[in-house]
């Protein structure tokens, strides 16, 4: 059995992680996060709204990639299972990755929705408050996924809004993983 990679791409907040997640249980697949492999020192990020240096999590510098390649050709060869799932807001902008793509998704939600998605897991992981969370967002997160992901969205081969619920659009993207086989 060959292991197919599905990649799941889409900004902050649209729900990359949570259509990772049911896909992986609908498939018996095992997932792998980009945001599992930042660097430990980060690149920085010069606002281009106040000039002030910020880490940068947004950048494709902030992964290290090859770690996450590393991964995908350890699922492959250990073909324990027949799909393999890698999500993150960069995955279609950096050409090695893309290329180990098997099936692209892109997740998306109108950005109020990001945005309080961010706040809320932000909070709740990190103890940020919705201040900084939203200024950051503000000043350096929105430029890299206007750079990074948002552009890339005509990568996918699937499109799933996740503004309020993708249940019945992950069904059928499932389906057809398995009818294409």
């Amino acid at each position: 059995m060959e292991t197919k990679i599905i990649g799941i791409c889409g900004p902050s907040g649209s729900g990359k992680s949570t259509v990772a997640a049911e896909l992986a249980e609908q498939l018996n697949a095992p997932v792998i996060h980009l945001d599992r492999n930042f660097k430990e020192e980060l690149p920085e990020i010069c606002s281009p709204d106040d000039g002030q240096n910020y880490p940068d999590w947004n950048s494709p510098d902030s992964i290290h990639w090859d770690r996450v390649l590393k991964q995908i050709r350890e699922e492959k060869e250990k073909g324990e299972s027949e799909w393999v799932i890698v999500e993150g807001m960069l995955l279609f902008c950096i050409e090695p990755l893309y290329k180990a793509l098997d099936i692209k998704i892109y997740v998306s939600a109108k950005i109020e929705t990001c945005l309080y998605r961010r706040i809320v897991r932000n909070i709740g992981l990190f103890g940020q408050s919705p201040e900084y969370i939203g200024g950051y967002y503000l000043k350096c997160a929105r430029h890299r996924e206007a750079e990074y992901c948002l552009p890339y969205a005509d990568r996918a081969d699937y499109v799933i809004d996740n503004d309020i619920s993708f249940s019945d659009q992950l069904k059928e993207v499932s389906l057809a993983f398995r009818n294409n086989r």
